[in-house]
C-alpha cells in the first residue's frame, strides 16, 4: 500500500519541473512579441529568439501526451474530444474577441484585416494565409499558428492509440519523420508546406522523451538533470549568437535537452517557486492572451505619454509587459480558461 505514493512522487516532481518549462516558455513568447509593440523598441531588442519558446512548447506537449496516455485503452475518438475540449473553447474566443476588437477598438490592433473565409479557416484549425500578414500562413490570432500543428500532432497521435503500446512511439516517429521526408522530395507549397515542416520533429523528440520516462529508462539525478538543461540553454545561446540553422536543430535540439534534464532533475523543492508553476498553469491563457494584453499596454503607454525612445524606456516597458502578461494571463487562467473547461467537462461528460 505504501509502495504507490513513493512510485507517484518522483513523477510528480518531474510533472512540476514541466510546469516551470511551461512558464518560462510563455514568458519567452511574450517577451518577442513584447518587441514588437514600439518599432524603436524592436531595434533596442533586435534578437526575436523568444520565438524559440514554441519549440519548448512542442517538445513538452509530445511529453505529456505519451505521459497521459500511456499504458491507458483510450479510442482515438475520445483522445481527440478532450484535446478539443482542452484547446479549442479559449482559443475560439480569443479569435471572435479579435474581431470584436478590430470593430469596437482597432487601437489595440496593430493590423488587422477581417475576412470571413480567413475567420472560419482560424476557427476550424486550418493553415491560411493571412490578410493581415502577407505570405505567412498565421490565423486571425496569430500565436494559433502552433495550435494548427499541435491539432495535426493530435490526429497522428490518436491512431497510434489504436496499435499496441509498444509500438506507438515507433509509429509516431515514423509518421512525423516521413512528412518532414515527403517535403523534401515533392517541393511542397501552400498548406503541404506547412504541415510538413520540419518543426513537427520537436513534437516527436519529446514523445520519444515521455516513452522513455513512463517505461522508467531516465535515471534521476539532481547533476545529471542541472548539466543536461545548462547544456540545453548553452546549445541554444551558441545556436542563437551563430544564426545557425535549420530550427529544428538551433532551437528543437537545446529544447529536448531542456525537457530531459527537467525530467531526470528532481524537484527544486523551493517554496518561492511556486508562482512560477501558478505561471505554468496559467501559460496556454498566458499564451493566448498576451497579444491583447500587450496591444492594451502600449495604447495606455501612448496616452500617458510615458518615456518613449530610450533604453531606460525600452527596459520598462519589456518589464511592464512580462508583468502585465503574467498577471492578466493568470487572471484569464482563474476566471476564464478553468471556468471554461470545468463546464465542458460537465456538459459533455469528459
Amino acid at each position: 500500500m505504501s509502495a504507490a505514493p513513493a512510485q507517484q512522487a518522483p513523477q510528480r516532481e518531474a510533472l512540476i519541473n514541466i510546469q516551470y518549462l511551461r512558464a518560462i516558455a510563455a514568458m519567452m513568447v511574450v517577451w518577442v512579441h513584447g518587441r514588437e509593440q514600439f518599432e524603436w523598441i524592436k531595434l533596442q531588442f533586435p534578437s526575436a529568439a523568444g520565438s524559440h519558446g514554441v519549440d519548448l512548447f512542442f517538445v513538452i506537449s509530445g511529453f505529456i501526451m505519451v505521459y497521459t496516455t500511456y499504458g491507458k485503452t483510450l479510442t482515438p475518438g475520445s483522445f481527440l474530444a478532450r484535446r478539443l475540449a482542452r484547446i479549442a473553447p479559449l482559443y475560439w474566443l480569443g479569435t471572435l474577441a479579435i474581431v470584436a476588437i478590430a470593430f469596437l477598438a482597432p487601437a489595440v490592433l496593430q493590423r488587422t484585416i477581417i475576412s470571413v473565409p480567413h475567420v472560419l479557416a482560424s476557427l476550424a484549425f486550418i493553415p491560411m494565409l493571412s490578410p493581415s500578414f502577407p505570405g505567412q500562413m498565421w490565423p486571425l490570432l496569430v500565436p494559433g499558428w502552433t495550435l494548427n500543428y499541435e491539432m495535426a500532432f493530435y490526429g497522428v497521435f490518436a491512431l497510434t492509440l489504436l496499435a499496441p503500446q509498444r509500438i506507438r512511439i515507433y509509429l509516431l516517429c515514423a509518421s512525423l519523420a516521413l512528412f518532414v521526408a515527403s517535403s523534401a522530395l515533392f517541393n511542397f507549397t501552400g498548406i503541404l508546406d506547412f504541415y510538413t515542416n520540419a518543426i513537427v520533429l520537436t513534437f516527436a523528440a519529446g514523445s520519444i522523451l515521455g516513452s522513455l520516462y513512463c517505461a522508467g529508462r531516465l535515471r534521476r539525478s539532481k547533476p545529471m538533470g542541472l548539466a543536461l538543461m545548462i547544456a540545453g540553454v548553452a546549445c541554444w545561446l551558441v545556436a542563437l549568437s551563430l544564426e545557425m540553422g535549420p530550427r529544428v536543430i538551433a532551437a528543437g535540439l537545446p529544447a529536448c535537452l531542456v525537457v530531459l534534464g527537467a525530467c531526470i532533475m528532481p524537484s527544486f523543492g523551493l517554496n518561492w517557486l511556486g508562482w512560477l508553476r501558478r505561471l505554468g498553469d496559467a501559460s496556454y491563457s498566458i499564451y493566448l492572451g498576451h497579444l491583447f494584453l500587450l496591444g492594451m499596454l502600449r495604447v495606455a503607454w501612448q496616452r500617458l505619454h510615458l518615456p518613449m525612445n530610450t533604453a531606460i524606456a525600452g527596459w520598462m516597458f519589456m518589464l511592464c509587459g512580462l508583468l502585465v502578461c503574467a498577471l492578466g494571463g493568470w487572471l484569464i487562467y482563474r476566471l476564464v480558461e478553468k471556468t471554461l473547461n470545468a463546464w465542458i467537462k460537465r456538459r459533455f461528460n469528459l
